[in-house]
């Protein structure tokens, strides 16, 4: 049996179809469990419910801990009393945070899973082989590769932005990828961060604009020099003299 992996924020209550291919169309639901893996000592119980609706069937997910799996299973039957069972591989994982000022950042950590892939978020990040993201590493990551995203657009652009496009956050995306590998990041993952940086070399020198983006406000001098029209002193322009 097939176990499908998803991700959900600790406050946020999902609903999720879930696929259990050997039971057409199941029409009552059995029984549903929630197992923690115990990956965060302490972390709390996931509570999981499911209902079927024209013949498919949904899940509910509400709570969790941050960095904790649970393994939530869920048993239906159909008209002719047959039974089957899916599984849901749920990783809690806490997207916010914020840069040192405070400022928002570009790409929550669901952003970036979502862009990466969690196999290889966990596999760059679990320096202790428990099978959980590091936050601290990625958000550190995530932190130096918007400050110097920033420092490219500085000159053209207002910063931090306040609505980041697309694009923006690919950057960066790409960039604190390549710095999840301190030993080198593999060849696919290196091209795509050096072709970032020459992607905002061009937006740096103008030859490519951002979208929606505020250029800054001209500086104005505390002490400008002041034109006033009106006549010359000596009208004839001191001729002969």
């Amino acid at each position: 049996m097939a176990v499908e992996t998803i991700l959900k924020q600790p406050a946020e209550v999902r609903r999720y179809p879930l696929r259990v291919a050997a039971l057409p169309l199941p029409t009552a639901v059995e029984n549903v469990s929630v197992d923690s893996r115990g990956l965060v000592p302490g972390s709390a119980l996931m509570t999981a419910s499911a209902e079927i609706e024209a013949g498919a069937v949904f899940v509910d997910l509400a709570g969790g801990t941050d960095g904790e799996h649970y393994l939530v299973t869920v048993r239906v039957s159909n008209a002719a009393a047959e039974i089957a069972e899916a599984e849901l591989d749920v990783t809690v994982i806490d997207g916010a945070w914020a840069m040192p000022d405070g400022g928002a950042g570009y790409v929550t950590i669901m952003d970036f899973v979502a862009r990466v892939g969690l196999p290889e978020v966990i596999r760059a990040t679990d320096g202790i082989g428990d099978g959980r993201i590091d936050r601290v590493m990625l958000v550190n990551a995530l932190i130096d590769a918007q400050a110097l995203v920033d420092t490219y657009f500085a000159s053209r652009y207002v910063v931090p932005l306040l609505d980041p496009p697309l694009i923006v956050k690919k950057l960066v995306t790409d960039l604190a990828r390549a710095a999840l590998y301190p030993s080198g990041a593999p060849d696919g993952v290196a091209e795509q961060a050096k072709a970032t940086t020459r992607l905002l070399e061009r937006i740096q020198s103008g030859a490519l604009q951002l979208p929606l983006a505020t250029p800054p406000t001209p500086a104005v001098s505390e002490n400008p020099i002041l034109i006033a029209p009106g006549r010359r002193a000596y009208p004839d322009g001191l001729r002969g003299y």
